[in-house]
C-alpha cells in the first residue's frame, strides 16, 4: 500500500545516517529502561490508530516491539507505522518487517524521520468502504468516476480516463453515498475546487475541496460518524 501522501521525509543527513542516529537514540533508551514506551500511529481507511508500545530489542537496522492487538492489526494490513517519542527531533516512518496479531509482536526496520502531513487536515478523511459514484463538470463536460474518500470539507474521486480539470479550477461534484444502516443510497451535490492530482498514469485520483450547505454538511457528519463506527467494529471484531 502506497503510504508515501501520509508524510513528508524530513532528512536530516541521509537516510542510512539518520536510521543509525534513531537506532543508537532506542538502543541508548532501552539500556537505561528495558521495554522502553514509544507511541504508534496507522491511519486505518484513514482513521487514526494510535497506541502505545514497548521496543524490546534493537539489533543491526531493526527493532523489536511489543505492541496493542489494535496496532498489530492495523500495521499487518498496512505494513507501515509512524513512531512518536519524546527522545526523538521528528516522528519516524518504519515499514513492517514481520507482525503477529496473537503474540502482539511486530519488528520494524528502514526508519526515517518524517513529518505526518496527515494531522494538518482539519477534518478526519476517510476511505468508504466500496466506492461510489461521483461526477464533476470540466470544460469537455463530465468527467465520471468513484468516490474513494470524504471528509467535511473535502472528497477524493478516482477516475479512468483523461480529465482536462486543473488545480485551482472550481467545479460541481456530484456524488453518491450509502446509509448501511436503513440500506439506502442518497445523492449529494456541492461546489468544489480541485487541490491535487495523485497519479501519474491511469487510474488518477482527483482531491477536492468543498463547501457544504448546512443539509449537505449534516448528511456527511452522519455518514462520517457511521463510517467511524464500521471501521472500530471490524478492528475490534478480529483483535477480540
Amino acid at each position: 500500500m502506497d503510504d508515501s501522501y501520509l508524510y513528508s521525509t524530513r532528512i536530516q543527513n541521509t537516510f542510512d545516517e539518520d536510521q543509525a542516529e534513531i537506532l543508537s537514540i532506542f538502543k541508548n533508551e532501552l539500556s537505561l529502561q528495558p521495554r522502553f514506551q514509544i507511541t504508534l500511529i496507522n491511519y486505518y481507511h484513514g482513521l487514526p490508530v494510535s497506541c502505545p508500545a514497548h521496543i524490546i530489542n534493537v539489533e543491526k537496522d531493526m527493532i523489536d516491539l511489543d505492541v496493542s492487538p489494535y496496532q498489530a492489526f492495523t500495521m499487518r494490513d498496512l505494513h507501515y507505522t509512524f513512531i512518536r517519542s519524546r527522545v526523538l527531533k521528528h516522528d519516524v516512518h518504519a515499514n513492517v518487517q514481520y507482525v503477529n496479531l496473537s503474540r502482539r509482536a511486530a519488528s520494524l526496520r528502514k526508519l526515517c524521520y518524517v513529518e505526518i502531513m496527515a494531522e494538518r487536515r482539519n477534518y478526519i478523511r476517510l476511505a468508504l468502504d466500496k466506492p461510489q459514484r461521483a461526477l464533476f463538470t470540466t470544460s469537455d463536460g463530465l468527467a465520471k468516476g468513484k468516490l474513494v474518500e470524504i471528509s467535511i470539507n473535502g472528497a477524493c474521486v478516482q477516475i479512468n480516463h483523461p480529465c482536462s480539470l486543473e488545480i485551482g479550477e472550481e467545479t460541481s461534484l456530484t456524488f453518491t453515498l450509502s446509509n448501511t444502516q436503513e440500506n439506502i443510497e442518497y445523492s449529494l451535490k456541492t461546489k468544489a475546487m480541485l487541490v491535487g492530482i495523485d497519479g501519474e498514469g491511469l487510474p488518477r485520483r482527483y482531491r477536492f475541496t468543498t463547501a457544504p450547505d448546512k443539509i449537505l454538511d449534516r448528511e456527511i457528519a452522519r455518514y462520517l460518524l457511521q463510517r467511524q463506527i464500521e471501521i472500530l467494529q471490524e478492528i475490534k471484531d478480529v483483535t477480540e
